[in-house]
Formats: structure tokens, sequence, C-alpha cells
């Protein structure tokens, strides 16, 4: 994390906080609001449950995409990683999500990936990439996805605007020279590699960043047409909903570790929904699917990890004429 000590100090005390309001507050609510909640989990015994296993399937998919925008930004950085590298990287780094900081996710997937010989520079690089990346691409995309929908004031024509703004920000010509600024004035050598960011790799990576937001929200719409209170909204909207909260604002959501509380309430505002409480606890049962599927697959990363290992370590071969 960047920042004074007492900086940071605030912010930990902030996000203690935060969350303590919000375990505060959810059983209140559910209390006031019992007998809707008490119909929403009647709802729930008759769900499609063929959708919730689908989306948790489906779910997979994103860590190779994630692992796949690792691959594209290393590679235009002068790297040459494998991909099954980068994918069990991932898969392993997913517990990390879960810790109260923002970075820990990227800084676990960048230690992994330093033990394989990539240098920390254009590790740091890229994770820096890859949330800039993933925030201009998801707010676009979401606001162009509502903008179809037409659940915004003129059409598409004002999220298309915005969309190739918040794109050009990010852009090499852009947010790259800002970055090199910085690194050349403070003298920063992790960010040296910052020459490499141009507009050919700079396009694949939105290219697959746009890859990433369109499988998570095929992943959330299916959850969602899962239950009877999401039937009242068209696709589109769904998904960018979806796709500007949880990617766009989720990520500013400093004090909110993984924007916990505060996409259940934006996603249905967005909506429109008539009961944005029962719509937030299907949202935080989204949550649940997510959280099950980075569990599976840490499991199942951690245990090949530790067999390969063994194989590559393999028994001690004695040489003949050695000492014993």
């Amino acid at each position: 994390m960047m920042g004074r000590p007492w900086q940071r100090s605030l912010l930990r005390w902030l996000r203690i906080a935060y969350l303590a309001a919000l375990a505060a507050a959810v059983p209140v609510l559910v209390l006031a609001r019992r007998e809707e909640v008490t119909d929403l989990l009647g709802d729930l015994a008759g769900a499609r449950h063929v959708l919730v296993a689908a989306s948790f399937a489906a779910g997979f998919v994103l860590i190779a995409l994630s692992a796949y925008f690792w691959l594209v930004s290393l590679r235009m950085l002068g790297q040459r990683p494998r991909f099954r590298d980068l994918t069990a990287t991932a898969a392993r780094s997913l517990p990390a999500r879960y810790v109260p900081l923002m970075v820990t996710f990227a800084i676990s997937r960048v230690a992994l990936m330093q033990r394989r010989g990539v240098p920390g520079g254009p590790l740091a690089l890229t994770a820096s990439l890859e949330m800039a990346v993933s925030l201009a691409v998801s707010v676009a995309y979401g606001l162009v996805l509502l903008g179809w929908a037409g659940e915004l004031p003129g059409g598409l024509a004002i999220p298309f605007v915005a969309a190739v703004g918040v794109i050009v920000a990010a852009s090499p010509s852009v947010g790259g020279r800002a970055v090199a600024a910085v690194a050349r004035r403070r003298g920063l050598d992790s960010l040296a590699s910052v020459s490499g960011f141009t507009w050919p790799g700079y396009l694949h990576m939105i290219a697959a960043s746009a890859c990433y937001w369109t499988c998570a929200a095929a992943v959330f719409c299916l959850y969602m047409r899962a239950f009877d209170a999401a039937d009242g909204f068209g696709t589109a909207h769904l998904a960018g909903a979806f796709v500007l909260t949880w990617g766009g604002l989720r990520f500013l959501s400093v004090i909110a570790p993984q924007g916990i509380g505060v996409v259940e309430v934006t996603v249905p505002s967005l909506l429109g929904a008539a009961d944005p409480l029962a719509l937030g606890i299907l949202i935080f049962g989204f949550r649940v699917v997510l959280l099950l599927r980075d569990l599976l697959a840490a499991a199942v990363s951690e245990l090949d990890a530790s067999r390969r290992t063994k194989v590559e370590a393999g028994p001690v071969q004695r040489s003949d004429g050695a000492e014993p």
C-alpha cells in the first residue's frame, strides 16, 4: 500500500468501522423486512439450480481470462511466461482477494511469478495496468450496455463519448506518459519498463479485458436468471449494471473490501428494483458462488503446485565414487 503510515492506519480503521457498520445494518434490515426476506428464501428453494451450477462452472473461465491479460501485458513488456504458469498463479492467489486490502491479489501474483524467474518491474507494471485498464474498460463497457438498454439519457451518444474518454485517459499517450514522468522524477526503477507500453499492446489488452468482462457479465446473468426476481430485467440492463458497478465502482470503493455492500446497493438502484433488499441479498449470493469457485480453484492449484515441486526436486542421486 502507498501513502504515509498515518494514512494507512486511518484507512485500516475506516475499513474496520465500515465492516462493523455493515455487519450491524444487515441484521437490522433483515428483521425490519422479515416478511419479504421469508418470501425470498422461499423463492430460493424453487430457483433454477441448473443455471446456478452453470454460473459456477463458467466462473472458472474468468481465471484463465485474467491470466491471459497478464500474458498479453508481459509479452508487450518483453517477457515470455507460460500461460499455464500464469493461470496457476492466478488460481493460487484467489484467497488473497479476501484480505481487506486493495492490492493483495496482485501482490500475491507478482510474488509467485517472480519465483518463476519473471522480473519484478514488468510484473509490477502489469499489475498496475490490469487495474487501470480493467477500470477503464468496465466503466466504458457498463455505460455502453446501459445506454443500449435505454437506461441512460441520450441513448448511446453520451456513454460512447464517456467510454472513449475513459479509454484514452488510460492509454500510453496519456496514462503511460504520466506514469513515465513520475518514474523519472522519483527514480522508480520498477516502472522503467513503462517504455514498452505501446498502442498495439494497449489495444490488445483492451480486447482481453473486454473478453473478461463479457464473460463475467454472462456468469452474473446466468446466476441472476436462476431467480424469478430477475425476470423483469433485460439482459443488457443486468449486464450493464453489473459491469459498471462490479468493475468500476468496486475499484473506487477503497474502504469496502471487494466492494461488499456497495455493489449490493448500487446494482439494485441502477436496475430500479422494486425491492432493493431482496435483490441485494441475491447479489450477495453471487459472491458466495464466486467464493466457492475461488476455494476450489485455489485448493486444486495448490495441490498441483506441491506435486510439481516434488517432481521437479526428485530424489537425490548419488554419483559413482562419491563419498557417502
